[in-house]
């Protein structure tokens, strides 16, 4: 999800209740840091023999869903917490089969329109179901939207995660299209339904009635012909036996007159019997017809009408009365904070989590046996049932566990920097309000102080990621070369989630969604270089990245303060290791969060962790002899890596007779033997480059690598000779060298940062070499 492309609505994570002169009690945002120290120090309150190894300010975006009444919205959260199942409806070609009943003008057309008029019915009464992932209803989403009327801000802190990604897009998409597409049918389609079987009902009253009608004057007719042929029939026979009973000489030809007579007269009422019944059947099946499907079309309505009105009901139990502007609706988002504690005991990570809440101050302070007051309650039941959905999550998710864990390496609260002075800050005003005990303060200090700090990176990876689908990526090849042309290889690109390193041409294939970017690209010796981009279509895209290379003085510096920067680092992760063996001793290997920081320890070390700690397993002292500290080492050690500090101006070197003095000026008794081997362990560790000769014999300290090539050594070797100073002509006499060869060397120099230039044109230009100033021969 682009949260930059979205309204965001980010509730504050505590708030209480201001009751003003006069008028109603308003809802009043407590300050964060008096928030997050809170926080911090329940989950110490809850240790229980636990370590606590991470806090993280967490929020889970709910997606506010438009539905087609007004003002009412879905609630749509993207963590996959809850889901609800309704019956996925089609809108029926309802509209039509109306028109075609209005101009049914027989009974089979009618029949074939409410034959219809059922199978339409029965799409409804076969609905499939449909899981809506992350769809809150009831109490829940009642009390989810009661966060819109807390105080609220758009932007959330830059220690925070967000809780996204997990649902796949096209699927939520997809979920949410059914879930509007159904609200849609269900707002209109009991009406027209039972609009259409009232119509068809009445249709079928008018048809028959009409049939009924027709038919009458025709049975009529038959009626009185078949009366009729009855009574000739019953005269002729009559004749026939009169003349039969007499002698008459034309006897026989009268007779088959009569005969003849009969014949067709009975032909004729056997014809009119048939015809009459053909009428009175075909209005018979007809009526019938129409009205047993026209009972079993109400029965059927009517369960359909049922089932709509039960799914209307369970859907506006699914939304949730809100105002929003009219530009806010298709793009809202809910941010509700949640802060999440990890715990390790016996090797496994237990997590809480704890939620958004509310200060209620009734007046309780510290006493003899309580060391600290939580004040912090949550808002509703629904909240309370939300956060527990989340921490079953967390606890029983692999890949959510996974996210959490990676996350907590760079937005721990405990290590943040920035979160860090928010913990204090707000500590101390839970003390003035004696909240909390003096004791416990300082057991937070000792907490923060063991934990490394951190700073974030910009453009830092934030969010969990959708999963897009292929059809809606843009192929994007990124050209990174420097100010020559010249292809960078190993540059790496900071998209976001996307961490990408460019090839030896110098180039980054990759697919992307259409969207807007902003991100880096980092490359050794050059300065970081921000990009940005958009993507409004799926056609192929070519950028070209020119990077720009540091001065050498730069690098210099730069690599400097890593070195310093990594010494405090390795100090500060031992320093911890060592408490925690004090009291865990070995046993600190199967702790995670110390395993971790061992792991990274022997990393930076240059040891292969795994086989180090396996071998650590088997003998006893080796994580004892790796961790256990000198005070007087330990203070040497700091001296010269703030020497080193220092170099700087002098090109990152400096002559190891210098060093020595400096450390006596310091107020160190030491011996040569002690400082060459602190340098040689420092240097092993990749603290600093260490000690080079000269052709003199004196020792050179080198903080970084000088990378110098023979001529400028041999410059080097000749200015120590002479206290840190030399002209031209003193290095075309001392070497022999032509002019043209010393010039090109000092200016090797002079660039590298290690020698200065003072031009002057009264006397020969001098040259400067700090790092070898007052170290003689």
């Amino acid at each position: 999800m682009d949260l930059d492309r979205r309204n965001l609505i980010v509730p504050v994570t505590a708030t209480r209740r201001l009751q003003l002169a006069g008028g109603q009690p308003m809802e009043q945002a407590v300050p964060e840091d008096y928030v997050i120290a809170a926080m911090v120090l329940r989950a110490l309150e809850r240790c229980e023999g636990r370590t606590l190894e991470f806090i993280l300010k967490s929020y889970l975006p709910v997606v506010i869903v438009p539905s087609p009444e007004l003002n009412r919205y879905f609630l749509v959260e993207q963590l996959g917490l809850t889901s609800e199942t309704i019956h996925e409806m089609k809108s029926p070609k309802l509209e039509k089969l109306q028109e075609q009943v209005e101009k049914a003008a027989t009974s089979e057309e009618l029949l074939k329109c409410l034959n219809s008029t059922r199978s339409e019915i029965k799409k409804i009464l076969d609905a499939p179901s449909a899981t809506i992932v992350g769809l809150f209803a009831g109490l829940a989403a009642r009390g989810v939207g009661r966060l819109l009327d807390r105080p609220s801000s758009t932007s959330f802190e830059e220690f925070s995660v967000i809780l996204t990604g997990m649902i796949r897009k096209s699927e939520f998409d997809k979920s949410i299209k059914t879930l509007q597409d159904t609200s849609v049918v269900l707002s209109t389609i009991e009406e027209e339904l039972t609009e259409l079987v009232d119509n068809i009902q009445s249709r079928i009253e008018s048809l028959v009635g009409t049939q009924k009608e027709r038919a009458t004057p025709v049975l009529s007719r038959l009626d009185l012909r078949v009366e009729s042929l009855i009574k000739q029939i019953e005269d002729i026979e009559s004749e026939k036996l009169k003349i039969s009973a007499g002698s008459s000489s034309d006897k026989s030809v009268k007779l088959k007159e009569l005969d003849q007579l009969l014949d067709a007269r009975k032909s004729a009422l056997l014809r009119d019997q048939n015809r009459q019944s053909e009428v009175v059947s075909e209005l018979a099946d007809a009526s019938q017809n129409l009205s047993i499907g026209c009972d079993e079309l109400t029965a059927e309505s009517k369960t359909a009408v049922s089932l709509i009105r039960n799914q209307h009901s369970a859907l506006a139990d699914m939304m949730i009365a809100v105002r929003l502007a009219d530009e806010d609706t298709e793009k809202s988002v809910i941010l509700i904070p949640f802060f999440i504690a990890g715990f390790s005991k016996k090797d496994q990570l237990q997590i809480e989590v704890y939620p958004l809440s509310h200060l209620q101050s009734n007046g309780e302070r510290v006493s003899r046996r309580r060391d600290y007051v939580d004040m912090f309650e949550s808002p509703s039941r629904s909240i309370d049932a939300l956060s527990s959905l989340l921490e079953d999550r967390t606890n029983s998710d692999v890949a959510l566990r996974k996210f959490i864990r990676d996350s907590s390496q760079d937005y721990n609260i405990l290590a943040n920097a920035i979160a860090r002075e928010y913990v204090r800050s707000g500590a101390e005003a839970l003390l003035g309000d004696a909240l909390v005990k003096r004791p416990l303060i300082e057991e937070l200090k000792d907490l923060l102080t063991a934990i490394p700090e951190t700073k974030l990176r910009k453009q830092k990876r934030r969010l969990v990621t959708h999963v897009l689908t292929n059809d809606t990526l843009c192929n994007v090849k990124f050209h990174i070369h420097n100010e020559a042309g010249k292809p960078i290889d190993g540059a790496e690109l900071e998209l976001g989630v996307l961490s990408l390193k460019s090839d030896l041409s110098g180039v980054i294939t990759t697919q992307l969604p259409q969207s807007h970017y902003d991100g880096i690209v980092r490359a050794s010796g050059f300065i970081v270089k921000p990009v940005e981009f958009s993507l409004a279509s799926t056609d192929d895209v070519v950028i070209p990245i020119v990077m720009i290379p540091l001065s050498h003085e730069e690098q210099i510096i730069l690599r400097l303060d890593e070195l310093v920067e990594r010494a405090r680092r390795l100090d500060m992760i031992r320093e911890r290791l060592w408490v925690a063996f004090e009291s865990q001793g070995s046993t600190l290997l199967g702790i995670p969060a110390y395993r971790n920081a061992l792991m990274e320890l022997l990393t930076e070390l240059g040891y292969e962790p795994e086989a180090w700690i396996a071998e650590a397993k088997k003998k006893t002292g080796m994580v004892k002899r790796l961790l256990k500290r000198d005070d007087r080492i330990d203070g040497l050690r700091r001296d010269i890596l703030r020497m080193a500090e220092e170099s700087k101006q002098s090109g990152g070197i400096m002559l190891f007779s210098e060093l020595l003095v400096r450390l006596d000026d310091l107020g160190w008794s030491t011996g040569s033997d002690e400082i060459e081997t602190i340098i040689t362990d420092m240097s092993k560790e990749g603290l600093i480059n260490g000690l080079s000769p000269l052709e003199s014999g004196a020792l050179l300290v080198e903080f970084v690598p000088v990378a110098l090539t023979n001529d400028p050594q041999l410059i080097l070797d000749l200015a120590a000779q002479r206290d840190g100073q030399l002209t031209l002509e003193d290095a075309v006499i001392g070497l022999g060298w032509t002019e043209e060869r010393v010039r090109k060397a000092l200016n090797l120099l002079i660039n590298n940062g290690v020698a200065k230039e003072q031009r002057s044109y009264s006397k020969s230009t001098q040259y400067f070499f700090p790092g070898l100033i007052g170290g003689k021969k």
